[in-house]
């Protein structure tokens, strides 16, 4: 079937981005009858060349494959005057070229073949990427829904530029081909960009019920369209939260995808349907029809480990497939065709693959067998397969996108063949929106930047399926424990999962990123929060770390008041209170330069910040310099951070003591009395030695992080400094 496709392709349509199998011939942009949006992921640039090229792999077609590269490298160009979509550009062509770099580079160490590749393809794909990145020159960090490869969006000569809104989806599903350009370049530029991109999505999130809208305006962040669902608009974006932890090790991501499941689950979900709500009113379904894109979230559960709700939605696709043959671009509730027609979609085949990986219930193999009977018997043509124009009467349309040599027979082939039976080890990769393959190694290709919590605890945030409980005999190598390997993970692993360099960290790696001196090697020296009020008498000092940004530390004492709300990303509520007073204002949620503006603004004469992370101490975290956002020279009032222990010393001061008045310094100041008796809550020895050769006091940590065995603490939260090994994350 493959080889009738991809056959048909470059017989009758290679240059052209597509193939039109009933005219055996290729669709150019431009040369056929516009069909609107559909022809945004055509550029001119061999579309389904470059995105078949890993699957030639996968199918272990190595000599095709190889010729496919060269064909690549010679042939195509991107500098091609041509408006596309930045959405599909990026996960077909971009993922493409980076799925193809990968198994070049594989193949290579090998030893047996491309021994002339020179990184052709990850040179095309970081010029790719360079063209991409002007479509996110906006005010918010959301891109532009098109690009023109030449001219960017808003040059003359764009014809692009113009558009105020962009889908949930197609803002939210950069991270993975970003990020992994960034790690294979060395460039972060692109991970940077992506994250903002998500980023924003999550600050605009409803916050009641944590659900996002369908499309939104790329300048100012307002939802235009307000239905949330798992389906078309969304779908991916999902998807790339969880990926990207699995791919990048940042919790992150799992933090962000834990909340938004907890809402599908309550609001979305209606067992075995998934029916769009309004975010704000989600309480009521508002429409009774679903489209074929949800088709792609068993799997996502399936990765989730919530096996029970991922077969019943399944076997209700199997049914609506069952009676249409293929299943219908949109479908009612009680499986009426909503929207007749099916353009060869692969999300269905892919949760199959995903849930006969987990199970290894044969009967997910009979499902496979079906699609591939469905498509010989009604998709087949002369030259290739066609789309259905309408699944109640079979008419075909004259059409066979990219994405069905992509992903279709990609996921139908690893769905009947034996793991021995591939050139490759499937476990060791993670599959894109377009599966294209992505390897865990590149969690370890940079310094991941861990960041604080962003979600309160819920039923299901950081809970991992046990494997061996769910499938005593099926190992789950991919599909259940690696979406469960992180430094929160209570998941058992085998013993030889734990040695292996590809999970998501390494110890080694932790070790050197946790290591106490690096905070002096970055040369970030430790500050001091004296608390001079009754009955503390300045014995109390915290550990604090410094600002890139503010005035420097004031010497005057002055009275602290909790900021409200406590994390302070809004308006000061309580600003009399604030006035003249050292804020105390909670990590997360925004910039820390944005709570330092708002408290400022208060009229707060300094700010310090408290990390959000349960049980976090100095003692056992590597202190870091808070960075802004590219522009803080209007912020002119001092600011520290303590970790949460120390942070809950004046938390308690507050709640035990009318008054509590601080001290922010570089060394303490001794006040007589007592001397013997200084406590230094924080154990950065660099303050103990400042300490002990300014004042000559005995001092003693009263910070108990627990530590494990190998002094490696149970969680790593840092900001958006990241120890200045990134940027800015």
């Amino acid at each position: 079937m493959f080889d009738h496709a991809y056959g048909s392709y470059m017989k009758h349509a290679y240059p052209a981005d597509e193939l039109m199998p009933l005219s055996c011939r290729g669709r150019v942009r431009g040369m056929e009858p516009s069909r609107g949006d559909v022809d945004d992921a055509l550029g001119k640039f061999s579309l389904t060349l470059i995105d078949t090229l890993d699957t030639l792999v996968v199918l272990n077609k190595l000599d095709e494959f190889e010729d496919a590269v060269r064909k690549v490298v010679l042939d195509v160009r991107l500098d091609n005057d041509v408006v596309v979509s930045v959405f599909e550009t990026n996960i077909r062509v971009l993922g493409g070229l980076l799925g193809g770099h990968i198994m070049a580079d594989m193949l290579k160490a090998q030893g047996m073949r491309l021994q002339w590749y020179k990184d052709e393809l990850l040179h095309l794909a970081r010029d790719l990427g360079y063209r991409l990145l002007p479509a996110f020159n906006t005010t918010s960090g959301l891109p532009y829904p098109r690009v023109n490869l030449r001219y960017g969006v808003l040059s003359p000569n764009s014809r692009t530029g113009t558009e105020l809104d962009t889908c949930t989806a197609c803002a939210g599903t950069m991270i993975l081909e970003f990020a992994a350009l960034s790690r294979l370049t060395q460039e972060t530029v692109f991970e940077d960009t992506a994250r903002r991109a998500l980023d924003v999505l999550w600050e605009k999130r409803q916050k009641g019920n944590d659900l996002v809208g369908t499309v939104i305006n790329i300048h100012n962040g307002d939802w235009v369209r307000r239905d949330s669902g798992v389906g078309a608009g969304i779908d991916s974006y999902y998807e790339y939260l969880m990926k990207a932890y699995i791919l990048l090790g940042d919790d992150t991501y799992l933090d962000r995808f834990n909340a938004h499941y907890v809402a599908i689950m309550k609001y979305i979900s209606q067992p075995p349907l998934l029916l769009n709500v309004h975010m704000h009113n989600p309480t009521v379904s508002i429409r009774s029809w679903m489209d074929s894109l949800l088709a792609f979230f068993p799997g996502l559960q399936v990765l989730r480990g919530d096996l029970k709700p991922a077969i019943e939605t399944h076997e209700m696709l199997y049914q609506v497939t069952k009676q249409h043959k293929f299943l219908p671009e949109a479908f009612t509730s009680d499986f009426a065709v909503y929207w007749a027609q099916h353009p060869l979609r692969p999300e269905f085949a892919e949760s199959t693959y995903f849930l006969y990986k987990a199970t290894r219930d044969p009967y997910y193999l009979q499902v496979g067998k079906s699609i591939v009977e469905s498509l010989n018997e009604y998709a087949r043509v002369a030259c290739g397969f066609a789309a259905v124009q309408d699944v109640r009467t079979g008419r075909h349309e004259d059409r066979m996108d990219s994405f069905f040599l992509a992903e279709m027979f990609k996921y139908l082939y690893l769905l009947f063949t034996e793991k021995r039976d591939l050139p490759l080890d499937i476990d060791d990769f993670i599959f894109t929106t377009e599966a294209h393959l992505l390897p865990l190694s590149l969690s370890t290709a940079r310094p991941p930047c861990p960041r604080n919590m962003t979600v309160q605890e819920e039923i299901f945030t950081r809970s991992c399926p046990s494997a061996q409980t769910l499938f005593p005999n099926n190992p789950l190598g991919y599909s259940v424990t690696l979406a469960c390997q992180s430094p929160y993970s209570v998941v058992s692993l085998p013993p030889q999962q734990d040695a292996s360099p590809l999970g998501l960290f390494s110890l080694k790696f932790i070790t050197e990123l946790v290591d106490p001196p690096a905070a002096e090697q970055q040369g970030i020296s430790p500050l001091a929060v004296q608390v001079l009020s009754p009955p503390f008498f300045g014995r109390t000092v915290l550990t604090a770390g410094p600002a890139q940004f503010g005035m420097d530390l004031t010497k005057q004492e002055h009275g602290v008041v909790l900021s409200e709300p406590y994390q302070a990303c809004a308006a000061i509520s309580n600003r009399k209170e604030v006035q003249g007073k050292m804020a105390l204002a909670q990590r997360g949620e925004c910039m820390f330069a944005t709570k330092a503006r708002n408290l400022q603004e208060a009229g707060a004469s300094g700010v310090i910040f408290i990390d959000n992370a349960e049980g976090s101490c100095s003692e056992e975290m590597v202190l870091f310099q808070m960075v802004g956002d590219g522009s803080t020279s209007d912020i002119v009032i001092p600011l520290v951070f303590l970790f949460q222990k120390e942070g809950q010393v004046l938390l308690d001061a507050l709640s035990q003591h009318r008054n509590v008045d601080v001290l922010l310094a570089t060394k303490p100041v001794f006040l007589g009395g007592g001397k013997r008796n200084q406590t230094v809550v924080g154990g950065e020895a660099a303050l103990t030695n400042r300490l002990q050769n300014t004042s000559g006091l005995e001092l003693s940590s009263a910070c108990s992080c627990p530590r494990s065995p190998t002094h490696q603490p149970t969680n790593t939260h840092w900001d958006e400094a990241c120890l200045g090994l990134v940027n800015s994350c």
